[in-house]
C-alpha cells in the first residue's frame, strides 16, 4: 500500500476524536495502517529485520517494534502486511539524506510508483 493509498484509506475513518463510535473494522483499519507507517519505516531507513529486531531502548516491554502491531493484529496478519509493503516498496524510489534538521539528524524519502508522474511534472 503506497502512501496516496494509505492516505485515502485513512480518510476513511471518522474523526479521530470520534474514536468511541468506530466500528470494530474501522479500529483494525486503523491499526493496520499504524503498523503499515511503522514497516515503511524501517524500509526506509535499514530494513525490515528492524521491524522484527529488539530494540533495548524499549525498558521492559516487548522489545520489537513488530510486537504491538501481532498482539493487536496477530503474527499472521502482520507477516501479510510485511510482504505487501515489501513488494509496494521494490517499485518505489528511495531518496536519501533528503533533510538535515538543526540537530544534524537526516531524513529519507520513499516516493511510491504512483507517485512517479506527480514527481516528474514537479
Amino acid at each position: 500500500m503506497t502512501r496516496l493509498q494509505m492516505e485515502a484509506a485513512k480518510k476513511t475513518l471518522p474523526r479521530l476524536t470520534e474514536w468511541k463510535t468506530w466500528t470494530e473494522e474501522q479500529r483494525r483499519l486503523s491499526k493496520e495502517l499504524d503498523c503499515r507507517s511503522m514497516i515503511n519505516s524501517c524500509l526506509c531507513y535499514g530494513g525490515i529485520a528492524d521491524f522484527w529486531r529488539e530494540c533495548e531502548w524499549r525498558f521492559g516491554q516487548d522489545k520489537s517494534y513488530a510486537a504491538p502491531h501481532i498482539r493487536e493484529l496477530g503474527l499472521a496478519r502482520v507477516k501479510e502486511l510485511v510482504a505487501e509493503q515489501e513488494r509496494d516498496f521494490a517499485a518505489a524510489k528511495l531518496y536519501r539524506d533528503v533533510f538535515t534538521d538543526s540537530e544534524g539528524v537526516t531524513y529519507n524519502s520513499i516516493v511510491w510508483a504512483d507517485e512517479f508522474e506527480k514527481e516528474k511534472t514537479a
